[in-house]
């Protein structure tokens, strides 16, 4: 006999993790069509231009809300049209990934159009360097400013009152919170002609180029590698810029503490420890691990530990017919695949199967999330068609969470 269908709106417990039977969690059963009603209104979705997008944070907790944030904007320059997205992935607090949202697209924009300018028969190269030294200006740029409250070495001689009025003062505390908060970053870049794709990345976003075959397959390009300690040669390049001190990585983490080698903000990994120690540990709101930043200080010695130089690529792109796609996402999708797809993701296959299941899908002529590939790739990782299992990833009563800030956008090249 089939097993009966669980009522909607009945509430169940479940057990997250086996190693803690102790630890059940309450959530609310929900069947069609109150599912995918759940899902389109806990998500942040659509479409813009080419562009479809969709955001994710199920925890109703105003203090653990989505840290993800994603941008689409097209650029004028000289009258031709550059196509510009962006995932940044916040750790640690809002600021500094509010702050990058804001200001960091103007802040390449600038450069672009000015390198652009001033050198009309542009060379791929020329551009992946606009991007790679505008990112890194852009981080100096956040360091710098909290540097500047302290001239030369005064950090050193003031009183701890006077440093404490310095790094609250209203005009400057908002320099020092972007210092102790750090994002990712995963931008973009399509010129004007359609033949030139650049990606750059800063810790551990992807993006996936793919590519329908004259045969309908699709094929799969990884264009980004994560810059974390689970990745060997980030974890050896950090080792070996800081040869002989034992605790530079420990259970792959930089110093012990953050997972990302590459990011932007996390200036307790990039400036000498007196300025966290004497500046940044007395800014009032205080750091959310305030006793992790404490302990990791002693093993502060040669900054930086965290690295602002983006990963650059440069793709030219086909000029045939075949539909292409590019799949940009925060590593939050990353954990749901690998929580749904731990074996198959390892099948050189899974990439080019799969975006041709999420972009080769007809359309079901409504305006739901069903039409949205973004949407799609998310849905799948919170287990597709499972009742059970999306009604626990959306419902699960916990104020905390339970799951990653996920953010997908799939951009028609």
């Amino acid at each position: 006999m089939p097993t009966p269908e669980i009522p909607t709106g009945e509430r169940r417990s479940w057990m997250p993790y086996d190693d803690y039977p102790d630890l059940i969690w309450e959530y609310t059963h929900l069947n069609e069509p109150e599912l995918t009603a759940k899902f389109e209104e806990l998500a942040h979705w659509g479409s813009d231009k080419d562009t479809a997008y969709a955001t994710i944070q199920p925890c109703v907790n105003p203090h653990e809300g989505s840290q993800d944030r994603h941008i689409i904007q097209s650029w004028d320059i000289d009258g031709r049209e550059w196509r510009f997205r962006a995932v940044f992935d916040g750790h640690g607090g809002h600021e500094t990934v509010d702050y990058t949202l804001q200001h960091l697209p103007v802040f390449l924009l600038e450069r672009l159009a000015d390198a652009v300018g001033a050198k009309p028969q542009w060379t791929g190269h020329d551009i992946s360097k606009v991007l790679q030294e505008g990112i890194v200006a852009f981080d100096d740029g956040i360091g710098q400013a909290f540097l500047d409250l302290f001239p030369g070495d005064s950090i050193r001689d003031l009183s701890e009152d006077e440093v404490k009025a310095i790094v609250n003062a209203p005009e400057n505390v908002h320099k020092a919170l972007r210092c102790m908060r750090g994002t990712t970053v995963l931008i973009s870049l399509v010129d004007p002609s359609k033949k030139n794709l650049w990606v750059a990345s800063l810790g551990d976003c992807t993006a996936i180029l793919g590519t329908k075959t004259p045969s309908g397959a699709w094929s799969a390009q990884t264009l980004s590698y994560n810059h974390n300690g689970q990745n060997q040669a980030e974890s050896s390049r950090v080792t070996l810029e800081h040869a002989g001190e034992e605790g530079c990585m420990q259970d792959d983490r930089v110093l012990g503490a953050i997972a990302v080698t590459r990011a932007i903000g996390d200036f307790v990994f990039k400036h000498p420890a007196i300025y966290t120690q004497r500046g940044l540990l007395n800014v009032e709101v205080g750091f959310r691990t305030q006793r992790k930043v404490e302990d990791l200080l002693p093993r502060v010695l040669t900054p930086p530990y965290v690295s602002n130089i983006p990963q650059i690529s440069h793709i030219p792109l086909s000029t045939s017919s075949n539909p292409s796609a590019l799949l940009m996402y925060s590593d939050g999708l990353g954990d749901l695949y690998e929580d749904e797809f731990r074996e198959v993701m390892k099948a050189p296959g899974f990439w080019p199967a799969l975006m041709g299941k999420i972009l080769d899908a007809p359309s079901s002529g409504s305006r739901g999330s069903e039409n949205n590939a973004a949407m799609r790739f998310v849905r799948l990782g919170i287990g597709a068609d499972d009742a059970v299992g999306v009604s626990r990833s959306l419902t699960t009563e916990y104020w905390g969470r339970w799951m990653d800030d996920t953010t997908v956008l799939v951009v028609r090249l």
